[in-house]
């Protein structure tokens, strides 16, 4: 408590970059270390064998579908499911080279998956360092949270890859404002709406950030000259601490583009570990202590007071233009846009309280399980010093109660965003997904990453490293291995059991697409109401379609299909929203039919298999 006290918050430490120097030994076991959890995290993305569920297998349904035609297009497909067509187009011409087999499938994310980590180094060594950036990588590969989506078929890797390329184009525009800066801004926030909707959570909190800066921040500045803080500093150009900093010029370090480590060893600058380059300042300072984006202090002219304003504020206005271009880019989507938000949605889930933010923390770190809830005590820990935290060397800490630049920035961008999503989602009625959040992991990560710099003893900050992607890799094995479909199970049961000129009803619906890629292609297999093939799920007008819906004419047209000499097989789950009552009236109607019945297959755990369903048989009397 001594060494805290003798260390008054207004003289503050040099940065814990430049405190000791790193034992060599120690060093190179934990870059050894270090490397090999990366390396085998990289491997596990590849590993994921299991069946296809409903989400992964309804994708590359759409995306095998041709681009033009006369029958059923690719943009038909995206119109019933209610998504933008970026992720799909790139799968299409991935599964047009590789093929549709569970393996090529998903490594389209794992690819993307590995790929998003350059340009998340490459923004975060810009914005928060070099040794943070290098944290936040490893943290970020060995995620379980990014090792799940690397290993789906879905678009949520590459709504990593977007966001880390955007916070790039962003720190760009707003560091050195062009054209060329703005069109790149403009692509990438484009790509980003056309990928996934939630995105347009993530440019509304940027774009509401970058108007508090242009005029949140001339403000609280003129507010701070009045009692006498900063009379003659131009606003944009403080120490980061002032609370409406951002990126570029306006509170955040902005490192140069090459740093001086060169291993994973300590905290420190001299390149012996997830250290920054030598010439870095405190947060708000140049690299080298030089201040020579101030505007001269007290003593500053009015003229060069005005060029600093007038400087801070043309990097918030042209990454604005940047993300209106964005919408341009967007713009030829918006009649299909429009239509999906007519008659599609989340029928299948209710909206979220705004606790969901907080839950969505412990998703990132791994979810309800043993190692995620330990995961996430590290990740506490490292957020709460990215935010708040100042190192006066050692093992301590100073915490600053207002938070402190980058930090706060970047946790306004992560949380900010999930505020937006339950908020729109409360005003239109779309369910929340822990999967959506993809959205804002990004800065959360840049956030663990800057948490780390501020960690002054080297064998803590090598121990918590070490120790979460350790627990992160574990974990987020276990979570890629998880089964995720009983479609594998169910197959083997009806290749025993079923003879060509079966019936199969799957009800509800959503469980089709994972079984049509799995049961014997003889077997005549059709969903509940629609008794239609189950490769696809049409999310037009989805709930008021059920609710219309008989299901003992279904069961009935089954029947007669199958005839008198062949066996109705009934796939179904009880738990979807919307078919409460329509799968029970299926199931009563086959069994007063056919009263031979019984379970071949059980309905598996929640804990041990995410889609879970059970199989029964109506045999022929």
């Amino acid at each position: 408590m001594t060494d805290v006290a003798v260390r008054p918050a207004e003289h503050k430490p040099e940065p814990v970059d430049q405190v000791g120097n790193a034992s060599g030994r120690a060093g190179r076991a934990f870059t050894i270390v270090v490397g090999a959890l990366v390396a085998a995290a990289v491997i596990v993305r590849f590993t994921a064998t299991q069946a296809l569920w409903l989400d992964e297998a309804q994708s590359v349904a759409i995306a095998r579908l041709p681009l033009s035609g006369a029958g059923t297009t690719l943009w038909d497909g995206l119109l019933q499911d209610g998504s933008p067509p970026l992720y799909y187009l790139l799968l299409h011409g991935w599964i047009s080279v590789f093929g549709e087999s569970t393996l090529a499938v998903r490594s389209l994310s794992a690819v993307i998956n590995i790929l998003a980590a350059w340009p998340l180094y490459v923004v975060a060594q810009r914005v928060i360092g070099e040794r943070g950036a290098r944290v936040s990588v490893v943290l970020y590969l060995t995620s379980p949270f990014a090792l799940y989506f690397g290993t789906e078929t879905r678009m949520y890797s590459l709504i990593v890859l977007l966001t880390a390329l955007g916070g790039v184009a962003l720190e760009r525009v707003l560091r050195a404002p062009s054209a060329k800066s703005v069109i790149g801004l403009a692509v990438a926030a484009g790509c980003l709406a056309l990928t996934h909707y939630w995105c347009l959570y993530l440019l509304v909190t940027v774009g509401v950030w970058l108007l508090g800066l242009l005029f949140l921040r001339p403000w609280y500045r003129a507010r701070r000259a009045r009692r006498g803080g900063t009379t003659g500093q131009a606003p944009g150009t403080g120490d980061g601490t002032d609370g409406v900093d951002g990126l570029g010029g306006a509170g955040i370090r902005v490192y140069p583009a090459t740093g001086g480590g060169t291993g994973l060893g300590s905290p420190t600058a001299a390149g012996t570990g997830l250290g920054s380059s030598a010439g870095v300042g405190p947060v708000g300072r140049p690299a080298g202590g030089a201040r020579s984006h101030r505007s001269g202090g007290r003593g500053a002219s009015s003229g060069t007071a005005s060029a600093g304003v007038a400087s801070a504020r043309r990097g918030p206005i042209y990454a604005l233009i940047g993300l209106v271009g964005g919408g341009l880019v967007f713009a030829p989507w918006l009649p299909s846009f429009f239509d999906q938000l007519a008659h599609t949605g989340t029928p299948w889930g209710e909206p979220a309280s705004y606790a969901a933010i907080s839950h969505a923390y412990g998703q990132w770190a791994g979810g309800p399980t043993t190692l995620g809830r330990l995961l996430l005590f590290l990740v506490t820990g490292l957020a709460a010093a990215g935010l708040a935290g100042q190192s006066t060397g050692g093992r301590f800490l100073l915490i600053d109660l207002r938070g402190r630049e980058p930090g706060r920035t970047l946790f306004f961008l992560a949380t900010g965003t999930l505020f937006v999503a339950v908020t729109a989602g409360k005003l239109v009625g779309n369910a929340w997904a822990d999967r959506y959040t993809a959205t804002a992991f990004v800065p959360f990560l840049l956030v663990l990453g800057l948490g780390s710099t501020v960690i002054g003893d080297r064998r803590i900050f090598q121990g918590v490293i070490a120790v979460a992607a350790a627990i992160g890799l574990l974990a987020g094995t276990s979570d890629v291995h998880r089964e995720r479909s009983q479609a594998t199970e169910a197959a083997h049961v009806l290749q025993r059991l079923a003879r060509p000129g079966d019936v199969m009803l799957v009800c509800p619906d959503q469980i089709g697409p994972g079984l049509s890629r799995t049961v014997p292609s003889w077997l005549k297999v059709y969903v509940v109401p629609t008794y239609a093939p189950p490769d696809r799920v049409d999310w037009v007008d989805y709930e008021q379609r059920n609710e219309n819906a008989d299901g003992r004419e279904i069961a009935r047209r089954a029947l007669a299909e199958a005839g008198p000499g062949h066996t109705v097989f009934l796939a179904g789950s009880g738990a979807y929203r919307t078919y409460e009552d329509l799968c029970t009236e299926v199931q009563t109607t086959l069994a007063q039919a056919r009263p031979h019945a019984d379970q071949v297959m059980k309905q598996g755990l929640p804990a041990k298999v995410y889609e879970n369903y059970a199989l029964l048989r109506f045999q022929a009397s």
